[in-house]
C-alpha cells in the first residue's frame, strides 16, 4: 500500500490496473478513484473494505469497451475493435443460414425428431438477429435475438454436457462477440439489405442436398465416396467448407489488406477445432466411417495450418499498444 494511501484506494487502484489499459488509466485513473472513494465515504482500513462487484463489474465493461474501440481510438484497439465485430458479423450469418435450413427441414418433415418447434424457433431467431443487425443496423435488438437463440440452445442440449461442451463455443463466439463489439462507443451498422438476404440461397441449397436429396447421394456415390462427401455437409463441415475458402480467397486476393479480416478467420477457426474434438475420439472399424475420420482430421489439419498462417499474417500488421 502506497504512502497516505487507504487500503480502499490501494484496492481501487488496483482493480483499475488489472482492468484498464495503461494508455486510459494515465488520463483517467486519478479521477475515477476519486470517484469510487467519494461513493464509499466512510469506511475504514480496519471495516476491510473492498471495492463493489457492481463497481469492478462495471470497470471490467470499461476495459472491453476500451481494448475494442471504434472510430477515434488508437489504432490498435480500433483494429481488435473490428476484428471482434466481424466475427460477430460472420459468425451471425452461418447460424441464420443454418437457421434458414432448420426451416425448411421443419416444413418439410414437421414436428417430429429431426425438427420442433424450439428448433424452428431457433432458426428464425438466429436469422432475425443477422438481418436485425444488418438491415437495420440494431445492434441492441440483434443481442436480444442472437441470445435467446442461444438460450435454446442450451434448453435443448442440457441433458448431453459433453455434446453441449463440444458445440457450445460454435453458437456462444458470436454472440459473445456481438456483445463485446458493438457497444455504444462503436457507430451503428451501417443498414444493408443485400447481405441481410444473403443467408437465404446457401440455406436453402443446403436443405435440398442435405435434406430432400438425402436419398439420392448413396445412389449416386459408393461407399468410400460417401465417407469423404458427408464430412463436408454435416452443420460442422459445412462451417469448415466456408472457412477455408474464406481462407483460401484471403490468401489469393487479400493480402496486403487490413489485418482484422485474417485474424477474425483464424478466430473462427477455434470453436470448429473444438466442435470437431469428438471425431478424434472416434474409432470406427468398417471403411466408411475409418473414410469419414479421416476426412475430418484432414478438415482439422487444414483449419488449424489456415488459422496460423492468417494469424502470423495479421499480428505483423497490429499496431503497438498506445
Amino acid at each position: 500500500m502506497g504512502d497516505g494511501m487507504s487500503l480502499l484506494e490501494d484496492r481501487y487502484r488496483l482493480t483499475l490496473r488489472l482492468l484498464l489499459p495503461h494508455a486510459y488509466r494515465a488520463e483517467r485513473e486519478e479521477e475515477m478513484v476519486a470517484a469510487f472513494l467519494e461513493g464509499s465515504a466512510g469506511q475504514s482500513d480496519e471495516d476491510n473494505a473492498r471495492p463493489r462487484w457492481s463497481e469492478i463489474a462495471s470497470v471490467a465493461t470499461l476495459g472491453v469497451r476500451v481494448r475494442l474501440g471504434g472510430p477515434g481510438a488508437p489504432p490498435r484497439y480500433l483494429l481488435w475493435g473490428r476484428v471482434v465485430r466481424q466475427v460477430a458479423v460472420l459468425g451471425l450469418f452461418y447460424h441464420a443460414m443454418m437457421g434458414v435450413e432448420g426451416v425448411a427441414e421443419f416444413f418439410q418433415y414437421g414436428p417430429g425428431p429431426r425438427s420442433n418447434a424450439m428448433v424452428l424457433a431457433g432458426g428464425l431467431l438466429w436469422f432475425a438477429a443477422y438481418a436485425v443487425l444488418l438491415v437495420r443496423g440494431w445492434a441492441g435488438p440483434a443481442k436480444v435475438l442472437a441470445g435467446v437463440a442461444l438460450a435454446l440452445l442450451l434448453a435443448l442440449t442440457w441433458h448431453d454436457p459433453i455434446t453441449l461442451a463440444f458445440f457450445l463455443p460454435l453458437h456462444a463466439l458470436p454472440v459473445l462477440a456481438l456483445v463485446a463489439g458493438f457497444h455504444r462507443d462503436t457507430p451503428s451498422p451501417r443498414p444493408r439489405w443485400a447481405p441481410a438476404a444473403l443467408p437465404i440461397v446457401p440455406g436453402l441449397l443446403i436443405w435440398a442436398l442435405t435434406g430432400s436429396s438425402a436419398v439420392w447421394f448413396p445412389r449416386q456415390f459408393n461407399l468410400p465416396q460417401w465417407g469423404l462427401l458427408w464430412p463436408w455437409l454435416d452443420p460442422v463441415g459445412l462451417a469448415c467448407l466456408g472457412l477455408l475458402g474464406a481462407m483460401a480467397v484471403h490468401f489469393v486476393r487479400g493480402a496486403g489488406r487490413s489485418p482484422f479480416q485474417p485474424l477474425a478467420l483464424a478466430i473462427l477457426a477455434v470453436p470448429l477445432l473444438i466442435a470437431r474434438i469428438p471425431v478424434l475420439l472416434t474409432q470406427g472399424s468398417d471403411a466408411i466411417t475409418q473414410t469419414m475420420t479421416a476426412t475430418q482430421i484432414g478438415q482439422c489439419v487444414a483449419l488449424t495450418l489456415g488459422a496460423a498462417a492468417l494469424t502470423a499474417l495479421g499480428a505483423r500488421a497490429v499496431p503497438a499498444s498506445p
